[in-house]
């Protein structure tokens, strides 16, 4: 209110006191008409504003509302759009380091002035208070500038065969491989092998999934902008389906689909420059390809920016969630039900998974691979979520994300302090994660049912429990056969 309390203040004074004169001291002040009625003098510094006892008379009460109202009006309209300009009135000022806006509030103050020998009041504006900057511009917005480096990436013309070649680096869930420090492209070599399996789905039922390399989800890619990937893939499945790949960070038409397309003991090799930075999801789309997906065929690829990856952490991990659907066990001939069961395309159409887990299995990270961590630590998870239906809320019982890339965007600012965020299928999302209070952390979909379809994993931090966080004088009791917190 002290943008209002000056000029309101001054107005008044000047029309109570008819023998004085009063100065409006701001550069930010300019004649108007209205004022000009009621002006004597202008200096270079502002307006020089002289009532008399006959203008006062003349114009009443009537005349002093008026010259307030407009006083007011013009003081605090010149001064916020001049204001950066003159450190003493309400001000938005910035600096090239920090490009946010800074806001503070002014307050009056009134001295006497002599001028040509008379005495005069003056008004002059003062900061009464500096407040934290408010931030109106988020730092390391994506420029023009930054956008031209993948531009000219995609306009130039690689002579593949001059490029060096390398072998990729593949990993198994929840292994993501190490950071590429190379800057330069290189012919990347991925070969990828599609064969059927039998896997332990549940633990009650074995399931026949769909695998690239062997593994549900399908390997961890690691590759950079400008690299161009060699991918050769070779299908082994006796069943005869044919299979391919389409990668969402290929471009052309299906996603590489169409030049991938391989049948039985066949091998097919097509080359894709990578031109977008991000994570990807890349999957079968073999028709039907909803069947293929639903079956196993998916997996992440990360492309690491031109200028350089993402800060450092102590540990990257990879998650997959997706869905499975099956029918009911058949019963066998001595009468018990079988412990293996098979695809629902039904089940699938109505969109009704029986079961929703974290990297191809129900028990993957709880008792066979659950994340590791120290107090101290961060943590990258790169998360992706193969559906083929459902859209993941992923959350981490017990901590918050530090930092989320959303939706695989790694040039963008990443968001902060992010409790939970949405994964639609064929999407992926990076997050980081400090961990300061060791114990185990459930990761889930915080569609909390889906926990009983086996959407669930664990987050083990070992380290110096941390008592100024969490403390009680009580002993932790988990409660009995709860999942999330063991």
């Amino acid at each position: 209110m002290s943008y209002f309390r000056a000029p309101l203040s001054a107005s008044w004074r000047a029309t109570s006191a008819p023998r004085h004169n009063l100065i409006l001291s701001n550069r930010a002040l300019i004649s108007s008409p209205l004022l000009l009625r009621w002006t004597r003098s202008i200096s270079s510094r502002g307006i020089a504003t002289t009532t008399t006892a006959a203008n006062t008379s003349r114009f009443g009460k009537r005349a002093r509302i008026i010259l307030i109202a407009a006083s007011a009006s013009i003081s605090i309209g010149l001064s916020m759009y001049t204001g950066g300009k003159d450190t003493t009135r309400t001000h938005l000022a910035s600096s090239d380091r920090n490009p946010n806006t800074a806001v503070s509030a002014v307050s009056g103050k009134q001295a006497t002035s002599k001028i040509n020998g008379r005495p005069v009041s003056v008004m002059t504006m003062e900061p009464v208070s500096s407040q934290p900057s408010i931030s109106l511009v988020r730092p390391g917005e994506v420029t023009d500038a930054r956008l031209k480096i993948y531009e000219a990436i995609e306009d130039e013309a690689l002579d593949i065969s001059k490029l060096p070649r390398e072998k990729a680096v593949l990993t198994a869930a929840p292994l993501v491989p190490p950071p590429i420090t190379r800057d330069y492209p290189v012919l990347l070599q991925v070969p990828m092998v599609t064969s059927t399996k039998e896997a332990q789905l549940t633990s009650q039922f074995k399931y026949e999934q769909w695998t690239f390399n062997d593994m549900v989800p399908g390997p961890f890619i690691r590759a950079r902008v400008g690299d161009v990937v060699e991918l050769s893939l070779t299908n082994k499945d006796e069943s005869g389906n044919p299979h391919n790949i389409d990668c969402h960070a290929f471009t052309g038409p299906g996603g590489g689909s169409a030049l991938t397309t391989a049948e039985e003991n066949q091998t097919k090799t097509a080359n894709f420059k990578l031109l977008c930075p991000g994570l990807y999801l890349y999957h079968c789309a073999a028709a039907p390809v909803p069947v293929h997906i639903a079956n196993g065929m998916y997996g992440l690829i990360y492309v690491q920016p031109a200028e350089g990856d993402l800060p450092p952490i102590d540990r990257e991990y990879y998650v997959m969630q997706s869905e499975f659907y099956y029918e009911p066990p058949e019963v066998l001939e001595n009468g018990r039900k079988s412990d293996t069961v098979e695809f629902s395309y039904p089940n699938a159409m109505r969109e009704e998974p029986d079961i929703v887990v974290f990297n191809g299995r129900e028990s993957a990270m709880t008792r066979d691979a659950p994340l590791k961590a120290e107090v101290g630590e961060t943590i990258r998870v790169f998360f992706g979520n193969a559906g083929p239906n459902l859209t993941s809320s992923f959350h981490v019982i017990g901590s918050n994300f530090k930092k989320v890339y959303r939706d695989g965007d790694v040039l963008s600012p990443p968001a902060h302090y992010v409790q939970t965020i949405s994964v639609p299928p064929g999407a992926a999302s990076i997050v980081d994660m400090k961990m300061v209070v060791p114990g185990t952390y459930a990761l889930v979909d915080h569609a909390i049912f889906r926990l009983d379809k086996g959407a669930v994993g664990y987050l083990n931090v070992s380290g110096q429990q941390r008592h100024d966080i969490t403390t009680s004088k009580e002993h932790a009791e988990p409660c009995v056969g709860c999942k999330l917190h063991p």
